[in-house]
């Protein structure tokens, strides 16, 4: 399976600083970007994903879509509105979805992804953060304990 090692590497023509702030401007360098979606997608396919989320954000939307794109997939955003989480779009059925950001905040997190796509029916299979550069599993769903308790 294709790995993450080199996601510094890929990234590094995309960040910007100003002191400590730090952000990716996707924008910036558009080869890269596809070079980046490219190695992302090989990722993802190997792990049998179908559609990529991202949340709401011009750089979240450049992000899934160059990974999108490489893959032939869907790209559907998850928005937040008044602590709610939705789609801009329905999944097929039973789909198997990676979630790619910048990074995770304290509002947006893997968590409640996760349980939103289960509720409809989906799976989340992983997310891919770009600071830090790391694959992230969602926690196992909480069900009965072996004892059926």
């Amino acid at each position: 399976m294709p790995e993450l090692a080199d996601l510094s590497a890929l990234t590094a023509p995309l960040t910007r600083t100003d002191g400590v702030e730090r952000w990716f401007d996707l924008g910036h360098d558009p080869s890269a970007s596809i070079r980046l979606g490219d190695a992302l997608a090989a990722v993802l396919s190997a792990r049998a994903v179908t559609a990529v989320l991202h949340w709401e954000g011009e750089e979240e939307a450049v992000l899934a879509h160059v990974v999108a794109a490489a893959m032939r997939s869907r790209r559907v955003t998850v928005v937040q509105e008044r602590g709610l989480l939705f789609t801009s779009a329905d999944l097929p059925a039973s789909s198997t979805v990676a979630l790619v950001t910048t990074a995770f905040t304290s509002v947006r997190a893997l968590a409640p992804v996760d349980a939103m796509m289960r509720e409809r029916g989906h799976r989340l299979d992983c997310a891919i953060t770009l600071h830090p550069p790391r694959l992230h599993l969602p926690a196992p769903p909480h069900g009965p304990a072996p004892d059926g308790h």
